[in-house]
């Protein structure tokens, strides 16, 4: 049993509790430190390995790339103000691309844009063919896809039929299934400014607890989530902040980003192509990372979604050829996107 279901096991009064929650992430920390691989001696393996594994990284970056693209052509459509997140920024702005460890991208939108991307999402992967390449999930109570005409991003099995992804995390994800990568898509919200010091310390409860009773159908997501919002201090309309906000990955640290310091977005090169990110990188970096981000860490936790991607497949010969026909695929729709 994992260290997150004995947690939901305690006692409601004692798991929500401010001063518990903070302890249970700090020691979940250090679990993960310890488990982690040095990061001078992952970036040795790297530089060793031979030329089937990088080529098979290379196409898995270059898939990765085209999906971002095809986000990117979406977004500009319609308006949508989105940037580079999280280690996908610091990938950008450290290595030009992906951190070599990383093997996922993130990205970030303002609430509004948010509401936005739930409506025109769908639309635009129905109208150019992709639903039966791609997954896209925006789950509600106990793991229900929003999407319910979609596949789930969840939905990855192995080669025998296996589901390989636990299913548990409540922001908008699209994914191409097969071979599998997957972009997610973090809301962010407006603070009210009278809020601002006070959040610090009724974010983190209130974001795990209904992370939790969505999970065990205790709330519906559509019927709670302003409420939580407002309970917690957000806010629907402009403030000079903004914040993660409730759906997300549980964490401790609320990190809070200055809206002037975003805005306006700029651009940035991410292998070999130009996306939006913000106004003031070192800021949003420095707010996530700290001020020493551009060095490595001594340890990192490698999520090895490569291996996942072979488990997928009978052979190397039949992964190759689903990457090559996925990657023809989306460029060929780029091209053409209107």
């Amino acid at each position: 049993m994992s260290l997150e279901k004995y947690y939901f096991k305690l006692p409601d009064f004692i798991k929500f509790n401010p001063k518990i929650l903070k302890l249970s992430y700090d020691i979940a920390d250090k679990i993960k430190q310890s488990n982690g691989v040095p990061s001078q001696e992952y970036l040795s393996e790297l530089s060793s390995e031979g030329f089937e594994i990088k080529d098979a990284r290379r196409k898995f970056r270059t898939l990765y790339v085209e999906l971002l693209i095809f986000f990117d052509k979406v977004c500009n459509k319609y308006d949508i103000d989105y940037w580079l997140g999280f280690g996908t920024l610091l990938g950008a702005v450290r290595h030009g691309g992906f951190i070599p460890w990383d093997d996922d991208i993130d990205l970030v939108v303002l609430r509004k844009d948010y509401n936005k991307l739930i409506e025109v999402l769908p639309k635009e992967l129905s109208k150019h063919n992709l639903k039966e390449h791609c997954g896209l999930t925006l789950l509600l109570e106990n793991r229900k896809n929003f999407f319910d005409d979609f596949n789930s991003v969840y939905d990855v099995e192995d080669k025998n039929g296996n589901l390989l992804i636990d299913g548990k995390y409540n922001f908008l994800q699209v994914a191409w299934l097969k071979p599998f990568v997957k972009i997610d898509i973090f809301p962010l919200d407006f603070i009210e400014d009278n809020e601002l010091e006070k959040i610090y310390e009724k974010f983190p409860p209130a974001q795990y607890k209904f992370y939790y009773e969505m999970l065990n159908n205790k709330v519906k997501f559509f019927d709670q989530i302003d409420a939580v919002r407002r309970e917690v201090g957000f806010a629907d309309h402009k403030t000079n902040q903004f914040s993660d906000t409730i759906e997300g990955v549980p964490h401790w640290k609320i990190r809070i980003f200055d809206y002037d310091k975003t805005f306006p977005l700029s651009s940035i090169d991410f292998e070999g192509h130009k996306f939006k990110c913000p106004k003031d990188c070192n800021h949003h970096l420095t707010r996530m990372f700290g001020p020493n981000y551009m060095e490595f860490p001594k340890v990192i936790e490698n999520h090895d979604t490569l291996k996942l991607i072979e488990s997928q497949f009978s052979s190397k010969e039949e992964m190759d050829n689903a990457f090559d026909e996925a990657i023809r695929f989306l460029k060929n729709l780029n091209e053409i996107f209107e």
